[in-house]
Formats: structure tokens, sequence, C-alpha cells
């Protein structure tokens, strides 16, 4: 009996203590959520603070940047979220922040509050909303990624000017090492990559712009110290010097060539030819320019995907061509480089190995925000040689060594950002497998449309080329081009669809260009219901 009390006695007692434990424990808890509760409020009070703040002592602290860049990145967010709601094309009035901002800058600080307002109320009100995945298939949709848009960051913080290699070696040896990961995801020939042996590598140029004033700049050179100047006859006159390209080769190539005072020749294209060039026409283009003309043939521009209609040049061909009239041959893959990253697409970059320069820009389809355009070259002492410039200023050890890559005399201007940044964190982040995963969802997404447009039991639309990568080209059949550009201008003011035209042989096309990084499948169904519905609506 006494056993059993002693028992009972100590199954209260441990009830008791495990229920004390068990309330001191809740208790604590309590206090600690209450603490936490009031660390917040405490944060929540403090961030108001500096963001109403206009005091001196706030305009550039490193409490005020943190308070102000955490709600940067929620507003970024947001507003990535949001511009889906929003109309895809501004449609403000010309002029319109001229009428609504002040005619001078603040004399005194103002506060961030004042200036995220104005951001909500009056930029984003401008903004034709490129992030917007479901209404925006216009151009071709750049791809901003989070990882991406982090680097961009970085880069404007550690606020590098990277000219040469003492500048900052780690900006310029991550330059190519990026870069030659890169070629290898893209399956270009080892005679780019800085880490093979002999004269190539590679260069971050801010477009596929630059990227053409610098490779044809270099060709001027080659060709002048190719010919015998003994001669003096004028034949090394750029106005005299010919480049060669397609109508369908983007205009940046004709923009380079004016401003080089270079002679720029546009052979059409054929639709016998899918649009791409055909190397016949551009041979006798080069021998009647040669013959007739009295010009010197410098260069060949062949594109994989073309603007218009992602048409492929024959690559091959083209740098045959190229070799057999000692031409430089320049591959503008600006927005097709990306699909080089896949396998089933390899047969249509046969002969990039045929090449002097290759360019893609990775701020179109390789996640990362503008500006960072990939220019290979095949021998990069002619870049060099080009434009190279002494300053005493600049001269150090390392580059005086010839050991070290000095990336100003591999491009325009001297100064040049962290862009390498943007490039390493989306190739570590995404991988190789997710490049191909997200270069792959725009053919995917193509091929949805191009069976909505197949399956039209009414016969309101017809494909208007061959459709290719992520892009497919139509038209109203039987339609005007005033009736195209009529509908092309009501489903803008609709504002749940941008698209854009182009012109084939003549003939006006409606393009649509699918594949942003936040795109679905329904975003291409629901935009082509918004087409369809408006064409039915007015014809």
């Amino acid at each position: 009996m006494d056993s059993l009390n002693n028992n009972h006695i100590k199954l209260i007692a441990i009830s008791f203590a495990s229920g004390a434990c068990i309330t001191y424990l809740s208790m604590k808890l309590f206090s600690t959520n209450n603490n936490d509760d009031n660390k917040k409020k405490q944060l929540s009070k403090s961030s108001s603070i500096l963001l109403n703040s206009t005091s001196s002592e706030n305009l550039d602290t490193p409490e005020t940047f943190q308070t102000a860049g955490t709600h940067l990145l929620d507003w970024i967010i947001n507003y990535r979220k949001e511009c889906r709601d929003l109309p895809v094309v501004s449609t403000v009035k010309h002029n319109y922040l001229k009428d609504i901002l002040p005619k001078e800058a603040p004399e005194n600080s103002e506060s961030w509050n004042n200036i995220f307002d104005d951001l909500s109320t009056k930029i984003v009100p401008g903004l034709t909303n490129w992030q917007a995945s479901n209404k925006f298939f216009a151009y071709f949709k750049p791809h901003s990624s989070y990882p991406a848009v982090l680097a961009e960051t970085l880069c404007a913080g550690l606020n590098v000017m990277g000219f040469d290699w003492i500048a900052s070696p780690a900006c310029t040896e991550l330059e190519v090492v990026t870069l030659d990961w890169l070629a290898t995801i893209l399956n270009l020939p080892e005679k780019f990559k800085a880490s093979s042996p002999g004269p190539g590598g590679s260069v971050i140029q801010g477009s596929a712009g630059e990227s053409a004033i610098v490779v044809l700049l270099a060709a001027c050179l080659r060709k002048a110290s190719n010919i015998n100047k003994s001669k003096n006859d004028g034949t090394c006159r750029r106005d005299k010097m010919a480049v060669f390209a397609s109508d369908q080769t983007h205009t940046i190539i004709k923009k380079a060539c004016r401003i080089l005072g270079l002679h720029y020749v546009e052979v059409p294209s054929k639709l016998e030819n899918n649009w791409a060039i055909s190397t016949y026409d551009m041979e006798d283009a080069i021998l009647k320019s040669k013959n007739e003309g009295g010009y010197i043939p410098l260069a060949i521009v062949g594109t994989p995907g073309t603007t218009s209609s992602c048409a492929f040049d024959n690559l091959s061909e083209i740098g045959k061509l190229a070799k057999k009239y000692n031409l430089w041959f320049h591959v503008d893959a600006a927005y097709g480089g990306a699909y080089a990253a896949l396998p089933e697409m390899k047969m249509k970059f046969n002969g990039v190995d045929l090449c002097d320069s290759f360019c893609v820009n990775a701020h179109k389809k390789i996640l990362c925000p503008f500006d960072l355009s990939a220019l290979y070259v095949a021998d990069r002492h002619h870049i060099m040689k080009a434009l190279s410039v002494e300053s005493e200023y600049l001269k150090n050890d390392a580059s005086d060594s010839g050991a070290v890559v000095d990336y100003e005399n591999w491009q325009l201007p001297l100064g040049r950002r962290f862009r390498a940044l943007k490039l390493w964190f989306v190739l570590r982040r995404f991988g190789a497998n997710g490049i191909r995963k997200h270069v792959r969802k725009g053919i995917e997404y193509r091929k949805i449309l191009e069976n909505l447009i197949e399956q039209d039991t009414n016969e309101m639309f017809e494909i208007a080329a061959p459709p290719s990568l992520s892009l497919i080209c139509f038209r109203l059949k039987n339609r005007s081009e005033a009736e195209h550009k009529l509908f092309l201008k009501e489903l803008k003011q609709t504002g749940d669809c941008f698209i854009i035209h182009t012109k084939l042989g003549g003939k006006i096309v409606l393009r649509i260009a699918c594949g942003g990084i936040e795109q679905t499948e329904d975003d291409v169904i629901n935009a082509w219901n918004v087409i369809s519905k408006l064409a039915y609506k007015l014809f």
C-alpha cells in the first residue's frame, strides 16, 4: 500500500514537473514570439524612418542602402508579378514625363518613399512591359533571370572598371573563364577558347552592333596588310572595301559599315531558299562588285536565325565562299546562337568552324539582362592590332609582360563593367542543362502556336515562312497590308498581346516570338485566343 502511494506520489510529481516544464517552454516560446514580433515592429519602424528620411546623415549610409535595397528587391518581384495584368504596351502620350516631372532637379534630398512612389505612379505607366510573359511576343523577348539581376546589382556595388588586367584581375579572368564555359555549352570550335592552344579568344561586348564594328575594323586592317601598298593606287581606301550580307541580315551590319566608311552590298533572299541567302547569288554579287564596281571584297556575314523569320544561312557554303575570295567571315548569331546548345540543332550550325568571328547575345536567350554580347574570334591579334593604343598612364608590368589579357584592346571604349558576373551567376545557378531546357522551351511553345494556326478550320490565317526556333511568321489570309496594319493597331490597343510585323519578299507578315523565362503553355494559348478573337471580330 505504501509502495502504491509512493508510486502515485512520484507520478503526480512527474506530471507536475512535466506540466511545469511545458508551461515554462510555452511561456518561453510565447515570450520569444513576442520578442520576435517586437523586433519586427522595431525594424519596420526603423525602416519606415529611413525610407521617409531626407536627413543628410542618411543619404548614403549602409543602413539606408540595405533598407532601400530590400524595398527595391520586393518592388521588382511585385512588378514582375503585377505587370502580367498591366497593358503590355504603354498608353501614355508623347512627352508625358516632361509634363508631370519638375522642370529642374530638386535642391534638397527627397525621401526614398517619394522616389519609390513616383517609380510606381509615373515611370511604370510609361513602360512597355517586356517582362509580361503572358502578353509580350514582339521582337525577341529578353530573358532576365533573377540570378542575373542580382549579379547586375553586384556589378554596380563592386563598381570595378576592368579595362586591363591590373585594374581588377578577377574581372578579366572571370570573363575569360565564363566565355570558355559558354563556348563549350554552345558546342563552338576549340579554336575560339582561350584555354586552347592558338590565337583565338573571346570578349564581352555591349551588343552585337559593337561586335560588328570591332570585327569589321579588324577585317579592314587585315585586308590592308595583305595588299601590296607599293602600288599606291588607292586600293586601301575603306570606301572601296565591300561587305556582303543578305537583305535578312540584321541592320547592325549596315550601320557598322556606315560608321567605318565601308561599302555595303545587300543581296536579296528568296522564298525558294526559305529566306536564307543563296551562296550562288552571293558569289555573283562579289564578282560584280569586284569586276564592275572596282570594290575590294572584304567580308561576308552569315546569320543562323535571322531576325525576320529565323532563317538559317548555310554557314558551310558561306565559309567556303569566304575562303575562296579571302574574305573575313563573320557569323552574327545574336539570337540564334543560343540554340547551338541543343544537340538536335547541330546540323544547323555546320560550318561555324570556318568563320573568323562568332557573336551571340546572352541577353537575348541565355537568361542575362542587357548588355552582354559574347564575341568569339579565331585570331585575337587582328582585333588587338586594330584597337590597341598606348597611354603612358596605363602602362604596367603585367601588361608589358604580355602574359595577361587587357580587354581595353578588344573593344571600342576604354572602361568596362564587370559583366562576366551576370554570366557566371546564370551558368552556375542554371547549369548547362538548365540553359538547354530554357532554350528548348521556346521551340516547344512555338510548336503549340503552329498547331493552333494549322487547326484553324475557318482558314483565317496562314503560315508565312517555315517555323523556326521560337518564332512563327503568319499572315491573315487574303488580306491587304493596310488590313494587317489595322489588325496590329487594334491588337496593341487591347493591351493583352503585343506582336510586330516584318516583310518577306516585299509582303507583310506577322511574327510571334515565344519563350520568356516565366512564360507558360497557357500564356501562349491565351495570346493566340486574343489574336484569333480580334481577327474574327475585324474580318
